[in-house]
């Protein structure tokens, strides 16, 4: 048999409570109060599923009872109607102000008053299981990010002469960063930027990173690899996601880079701390055309001390709360004086957090810097 819903009615005066106890007792698991220090007592007993509180009272008013139970973690989702005898248009304003979901005037009938009591036991059930439902997907989410992120940490990432900053919109996100070594002395270097963001952008990197480092241990060239990526991608992926894609193949001990730009910003090569020459995307993303027969690259002819720099369309793209751009030239140049200063990398990070200010980050944001 299901328990009747337990009501508080409060009021300091005998015959409105007589009649509340008539119209209530055989429908409602019912507790009748003469005050409000009482309504506040019984609460922290037992919480009720709903309170009936009359506003003009001795001592302490409904309006107090009613403020100091929605300040309480613990009795803020009470539903509390207020009754009372009161009909200006302000008393009900400052009633639903202070967080009563209704307002019944005196006298009542029988039929308004179980109608509104009815209506909002509904909707606070409803909201208690739509809470229960929200904290459960979030415990599922936060489970799912955990496996995500463990399948994305792979020990076979190579910091040599790399470093790099992110900026997540959420716990797990949609950029990427994959760096390996091949047996012959050749280092590779992923920045993938998936469609999105969050979990969603997420679920493709663990694919991403392990056909990467499989096929690195197996000898493959940074070109098969890429290969290998955009086929998968297309045929195990839905066609609305798809991956921007930046690769760099390092032969450490020869001067030469070669890179190919699937849909990411342009990478930058700087000689001290003047940029000296720009890759721009050469086609689409990775994931979106089947066939990459046509595989165009370029081959940077570098020099010690040389710096690569390679980052996510989310930095450039960057608003001020005005609407500006953070822009590729405003990175160019703070980039310069980064090297020239010696400054890392998160400098640049905030500076792109304190452009956005109060508009805050749309987007993932990437930076990655290889030093030759």
């Amino acid at each position: 048999m299901t328990a009747k819903p337990y009501l508080l009615a409060v009021d300091d005066e005998p015959i409105n409570r007589f009649v509340l106890e008539d119209l209530l007792e055989e429908l409602y698991d019912l507790t009748l109060l003469e005050n409000g220090q009482a309504c506040l007592d019984a609460v922290s007993l037992r919480k009720p599923d709903l309170i009936l509180l009359d506003i003009t009272m001795p001592h302490m008013d409904g309006y107090e009872v009613c403020r100091q139970l929605k300040s309480r973690i613990e009795t803020r989702d009470i539903p509390i109607i207020f009754l009372t005898a009161k009909v200006e248009a302000a008393d009900e304003k400052k009633g639903f102000d202070l967080g009563a979901v209704d307002f019944i005037t005196k006298p009542f009938t029988e039929s308004l008053l179980l109608a509104r009591i009815g209506t909002h036991l509904s909707l606070s059930e409803s909201q208690r299981k739509l809470a229960e439902q929200n904290s459960e997907l979030k415990r599922e989410r936060t489970y799912i990010e955990d496996i995500i992120l463990k399948m994305r940490d792979d020990a076979k990432f190579v910091h040599d002469s790399l470093n790099f900053v992110m900026t997540p919109l959420n716990r797990t996100n949609g950029d990427l960063v994959l760096s390996s070594k091949t047996q012959s002395g050749k280092q590779y270097l992923l920045i993938g930027d998936f469609t999105g963001h969050g979990l969603p952008a997420a679920l493709s990197a663990p694919l991403v990173s392990a056909l990467f480092y499989m096929l690195t241990e197996q000898e493959r060239s940074l070109q098969e690899i890429l290969l290998k990526l955009n086929y998968e991608l297309c045929h195990k992926m839905s066609a609305e996601m798809f991956m921007a894609a930046l690769l760099v193949e390092w032969q450490v001990d020869q001067k030469q880079i070669t890179v190919w730009n699937y849909g990411m910003p342009d990478l930058l090569h700087y000689r001290g701390h003047q940029l000296v020459q720009q890759v721009p995307s050469s086609s689409f993303a990775l994931g979106i055309q089947k066939d990459l027969s046509a595989v165009s690259s370029a081959v940077l002819q570098v020099e010690e001390g040389d710096h690569l720099f390679a980052y996510s369309d989310g930095v450039v793209e960057s608003r001020s709360v005005e609407g500006e751009l953070f822009g590729s030239q405003r990175l160019q140049n703070l980039l310069a004086e980064c090297l020239q200063q010696q400054r890392q990398l998160a400098s640049i990070q905030q500076a792109v957090n304190d452009f956005a200010g109060d508009s805050g980050l749309t987007d993932d944001i990437t930076l990655v810097h290889l030093q030759v």
